[in-house]
C-alpha cells in the first residue's frame, strides 16, 4: 500500500437521499482505497463480521432539509433574534495600499497562498519590527479508534489539502459583519493555470469591550477607553470540517490567532461487537458514532522583535520555599527565567501549573524595566499535545505535535514542520524532528518559533448535526516592548448610536411613571426584576449564625478636600 507510482487516497462513504440530506447521519461501513492515477479501487477495509445496516434517520441542518427531521427541530424557532447592526458612519480606521495594511500603529504586508492561506509579513508596531512572517503551516487530525478500518484515519489538512485551495468566498453580512474590506486570491490549479478566489480574505474592525478603566474612589471620577481590534480572516472547508481563521491585531500591541472549528463530525458506524455505547467516541444519533480525535495546529512565527537578533527565554512563576530569611510567612512567589540555548533544549511542553510562557527578547533594553524589549508567546493552557503512541503512523509523520514549542535558527528550506510533502509520507521526509538534530545555537540569532496548539475533541451530542464553533489559539503580547500601556493616549469616546432600554433607577420600561410608582425606583423601591415571584422564606438562623454588625460601618468618608497631592503632582 506504499508509494511508488500510485497516488492512494482512502475514502469514507456515506449515503443521502438528496443534496439537502445530511450524509454524516448515514455512514456506510467500509473504507475503499483508491489509486487516483489508475482511477481504480485497489483495496477495501471492512471489518468482519459485517457491520449493521446504514442508519437512515434524518438529522438535518440544511434549510431545505429541516422539515424532514423527526427528532430534531423541523421548523424555525418563534423567538427569532432582532436585527443587530454594526455601523461605522465615518468609515473604517484602516488604510490599504496594495498589500500593505496600516491601522492604529500597526503596519503589515498581507499575503495568501494555496497551502498556508493567510500570511502576515513584515509586521510592525509603532514603527518597530515584531514579526517577519507568521502563518499556520500544518495541522494533524488523528482519530482514536483502534479498529483496523480507521488505523490510518489522520488528515494533514494543510499539507494534504491546502488551506488556500479549500478557501471559501466569503459573504457580506453573514461571514463578515460591519464595514468590510475584501481581498481576492489568485492561485494556480493542478495544471498550473491561474484562477481567482473571490473574497478569500475579510478585514474589518471589531469592538471588543473596554480596553482599560479606572474609577478614582476618592473622587468618583471615571476614566475608560473602549478597545477595538483589526480582524483579518478566512474560512476553509476541508471536506467535513470548517476552519475559521482569525488574526487579531489589538490597540495594546498584542497579536492573537484564533481558530474556530465548525462543520460536520466525521462519523462512522459502531465496530462489530462494540456497543451499546462506543468505546472510542460518542453516539450522536442512533447507530452513528463520532470518534474521539484531536486537531493539532502548528503556527510558524518568524520573529523579529526590534530586529533579527532574538533570544527565547522560558518564563515560569514558582513559589519560594518557606525560609526564615527570604520567605518567613510562606506567601512569596517569583517569576523564574530560563534562557533556551539550543534547538534541542528548546523543544518544550506547556505547563499551566507554572504559568509557563516564552519571551522573545531583543538586544535592545527597555529604559523603564532595564530588561530586553520583548514579546511573549502565551499559549492556551487547555491545549494538549499529540497523545498517540510514538509507534503510531501519525506520531511518525506528525512528530511536530508532540511538543508545545520548538525553536530553530532560520533556514530558507525549513518551511513545513511535517516536511514538504505529507501525502503518503511515512515520517522520513524531513521536518522539525530532523532539523533540530543539528542542535544549533539559538542565542541572539534569527529564530523561528513553531507553536503547537489545538483541541482534543470528545464529541458531544450537541456537536451534531452541525457543530457550534470550538476555539483554539494563542497570544503574542508585548512584554517590555513599550514604555507604558500603548492605549494611554486614546481620547475619550461615546457611542451616539447606543440606546437605553430601561434601568433599575427608572423602572422596567424606563418611564418616569414606573419610577414614581416605585417599580425599579431608587433606595427602598422594589426592583421590577423581583415582582414576578416571591422569594421563598428562609428558615430561622441559629444564634451563632446571626449576621454581625460590620466593623467600622459608621466610619465617615474622608472629604475630597482632605486629600492632599504632592507638589510635583498638584499642578
Amino acid at each position: 500500500m506504499g508509494g511508488g507510482t500510485k497516488r492512494l487516497v482512502q475514502t469514507f462513504l456515506y449515503g443521502r437521499s438528496d443534496a439537502a440530506d445530511n450524509a454524516y447521519a448515514h455512514p456506510i461501513a467500509c473504507v475503499p482505497v483508491v489509486d487516483l492515477l489508475s482511477r481504480k479501487v485497489v483495496h477495501v477495509d471492512q471489518a468482519e463480521p459485517a457491520y449493521a445496516p446504514m442508519p437512515s434517520a434524518p438529522y438535518n441542518y440544511h434549510r431545505d432539509g429541516l422539515a424532514r427531521n423527526e427528532v430534531l427541530p423541523s421548523e424555525w424557532r418563534e423567538d427569532v433574534p432582532k436585527p443587530l447592526e454594526i455601523t461605522q458612519p465615518e468609515g473604517p480606521s484602516f488604510s490599504v495600499d496594495g498589500s500593505t495594511v496600516r491601522w492604529q500603529g500597526w503596519e503589515l504586508h498581507l499575503g495568501f497562498n494555496y497551502r498556508e492561506g493567510i500570511v502576515l509579513s513584515d509586521v510592525r508596531f509603532q514603527d518597530r519590527p515584531v514579526l517577519w512572517r507568521a502563518s499556520l503551516v500544518e495541522m494533524a487530525v488523528p482519530y482514536g479508534d483502534p479498529a483496523s478500518t480507521y488505523a490510518r484515519k489522520c488528515a494533514f489538512d494543510v499539507g494534504d489539502y491546502g488551506l488556500g485551495y479549500c478557501a471559501n468566498s466569503l459573504e457580506l453580512g453573514c461571514d463578515c459583519l460591519g464595514h468590510i474590506r475584501y481581498f481576492d486570491a489568485t492561485l494556480a490549479d493542478s495544471s498550473g493555470e491561474p484562477y481567482e478566489v473571490k473574497k478569500a480574505i475579510c478585514m474589518h474592525e471589531e469592538d471588543v469591550g473596554l480596553m482599560w478603566k479606572h474609577v478614582e474612589y476618592r473622587t468618583g471620577h471615571s476614566e475608560s477607553r473602549r478597545a477595538r481590534r483589526l480582524v483579518i480572516s478566512s474560512i476553509a472547508t476541508v471536506v467535513n470540517y470548517e476552519y475559521l481563521f482569525y488574526w487579531y491585531l489589538s490597540m495594546d500591541g498584542s497579536i492573537e490567532l484564533e481558530i474556530k472549528l465548525s462543520g460536520e463530525l466525521s462519523t462512522n458506524q459502531l465496530s462489530p461487537g462494540e456497543g451499546p455505547a462506543p468505546a472510542h467516541g460518542t453516539l450522536v444519533a442512533p447507530g452513528v458514532n463520532a470518534q474521539v480525535h484531536q486537531h493539532m495546529f502548528s503556527a510558524r512565527l518568524d520573529m523579529s522583535v526590534d530586529g533579527d537578533s532574538n533570544t527565547v527565554v522560558e518564563s515560569e512563576v514558582v513559589p519560594l520555599p518557606v525560609d526564615a530569611e527570604t520567605n518567613p510567612y510562606g506567601n512569596a512567589f517569583v517569576p523564574q527565567y530560563t534562557r533556551l540555548e539550543s534547538e534541542k533544549q528548546a523543544a518544550r511542553l506547556g505547563d499551566p501549573a507554572r504559568s509557563r510562557t516564552w519571551r522573545i527578547e531583543s538586544q535592545r533594553e527597555n529604559p523603564i524595566s532595564g530588561k530586553p524589549t520583548a514579546y511573549k508567546l502565551v499559549p492556551a493552557h487547555s491545549s494538549q499535545v499529540l497523545i498517540t503512541a510514538p509507534s503510531s503512523a501519525v506520531a511518525k509523520r506528525g512528530g511536530f505535535a508532540t511538543k508545545s514549542l520548538w525553536v530553530t535558527r532560520y533556514s530558507d528550506d525549513e518551511r513545513y514542520p511535517a516536511g514538504e510533502y505529507t501525502v503518503q509520507s511515512t515520517g522520513d521526509g524531513g521536518g522539525l524532528l530532523e532539523w533540530v538534530e543539528a542542535d544549533e545555537s539559538i542565542v541572539a540569532e534569527d529564530v523561528v518559533l513553531w507553536h503547537t496548539f489545538g483541541v482534543t475533541h470528545v464529541p458531544r451530542v450537541e456537536d451534531f448535526p452541525v457543530m457550534p464553533c470550538e476555539s483554539a489559539g494563542f497570544h503574542l503580547k508585548p512584554d517590555g516592548f513599550s514604555l507604558c500601556n500603548p492605549g494611554i493616549d486614546l481620547p475619550p469616546s461615546r457611542s451616539a448610536a447606543s440606546r437605553q432600554d430601561g434601568c433599575c433607577s427608572e423602572g422596567g420600561d424606563g418611564s418616569p411613571a414606573a419610577a414614581a410608582a416605585g417599580v425599579g425606583g431608587r433606595r427602598g423601591a422594589v426592583p421590577a426584576l423581583f415582582l414576578g415571584r416571591r422569594r421563598p422564606a428562609r428558615p430561622e438562623r441559629a444564634p451563632h449564625r446571626q449576621r454581625r454588625a460590620r466593623v467600622g460601618a459608621g466610619r465617615p468618608r474622608l472629604a475630597a478636600a482632605a486629600v492632599r497631592l504632592p507638589p510635583a503632582l498638584a499642578g
